[in-house]
């Protein structure tokens, strides 16, 4: 008997976390951009509505190198989830961060348009 309530407890518990997981609307969408951080340069976002999605991660990955070679570039992701629907764009530049005075190097925009199931679509403008 003892093994029955524990095979049902067990069964509970997964239908419920199934059902939560399934129950979550929306997606996460992510731009990858080439770049090289040891030249001091970084990219940078600035969403134009942070209601619509939010930055949730953001990484930089280095290219395979030899263990000799220094400077080697890589790729620079950002990863947005949307919170509303609607659209928004969102700004990447190219800089580095402590020089206010010189243009970025690069810029990119892309549209992130929001669906009402929350998912993500990254449009390059």
């Amino acid at each position: 008997m003892k093994k029955w309530f524990t095979v049902i407890g067990v069964l509970c518990l997964v239908v419920t976390l199934v059902a939560c997981s399934t129950s979550l609307a929306g997606s996460q969408a992510t731009v990858e951009l080439e770049g090289n951080p040891t030249t001091g340069f970084s990219w940078e976002v600035e969403i134009a509505n942070p209601d619509i999605v939010k930055e949730v991660a953001s990484d930089y990955i280095s290219d395979q190198q030899d263990e000799d070679v220094v400077g080697v570039g890589g790729v620079f992701s950002f990863t947005f989830k949307g919170i509303a629907e609607g659209e928004t764009e969102l700004t990447f530049v190219y800089r580095q961060s402590w020089d206010e005075e010189t243009p970025p190097a690069e810029t990119v925009t892309y549209i992130a348009t929001v669906d009402s199931n929350l998912v993500v679509t990254l449009t390059q403008k």
